[in-house]
């Protein structure tokens, strides 16, 4: 048996860019007969600022949508928690995933300067880094060594993706691959996601099926 997640989705409680509300989310999901979704709302300043002055404001504005998508989906839909991560260099998107709630409450996770800073940081924290459609325009590549993956197939219509190109580059790399839906609103998101080969307990669970390659993409590019 297979589980099919969606592990880039976000909420309009978390994400000044999203359109649909957690509990909607939730339901759009089950109908769509997945298993499970990575609720990936943004993590950056320029998101973090529309919701709180203080970090920890920021933070708890952060877990809305999370918490509302894991109570609307009680036992019927499994909710794991993830972030989009951007940093003040440049503005490349990153999936996170491998921690709690009280991880977000640790450090000011607006104020990574750099990849390259965050990385070790991840290290010391298990948590399990893909680059978010890498080839959209504004975006760049980056040393791979740096990533655990990047996201091959990437749903959201408002966007190129180029995910021929990230297929491609990952091909060529070797490296880990994921697919997903980057769901904002209910028209343009064209769906996309990973089978799982058993139900992850948690997001540090599924950050170790990611790493141990316990998984296949539902979408496929050429």
């Amino acid at each position: 048996m297979s589980y099919r997640f969606d592990i880039h989705v976000h909420t309009s409680e978390s994400s000044g860019c999203g359109e649909v509300s957690a509990k909607d989310v939730v339901e759009r999901y089950i109908g769509l007969g997945y298993d499970g979704i990575c609720i990936t709302d943004h993590m950056n300043i320029h998101n973090a600022k529309k919701f709180g002055s203080t970090y920890p404001e920021q933070a708890e504005a952060f877990l809305k949508g999370y918490r509302a998508a894991k109570k609307a989906a009680g036992d019927r839909l499994k909710i794991i928690p993830g972030m989009e991560i951007r940093f003040l260099d440049y503005d490349n998107d990153y999936l996170v995933f491998g921690f709690d709630e009280d991880f977000i409450f640790g450090r000011d996770l607006t104020r990574f300067e750099e990849l390259e800073q965050f990385r070790p940081f991840a290290d010391e924290n298990g948590l399990v880094i893909y680059q978010a459609h890498p080839f959209r325009d504004g975006m760049s590549i980056v040393d791979t060594s740096l990533l655990d993956g990047i996201e091959v197939y990437n749903g959201h219509g408002g966007h190129d993706s180029r995910n021929d190109m990230a297929y491609a580059w990952a091909k060529r790399n070797g490296m880990r691959m994921s697919s997903a839906s980057d769901f904002h609103r209910e028209t343009g998101m064209e769906p996309g996601g990973i089978y799982l080969d058993r139900m992850p307990e948690n997001s540090k669970d599924f950050a170790k099926m990611l790493i141990n390659n316990e998984y296949k993409l539902k979408v496929f590019v050429k």
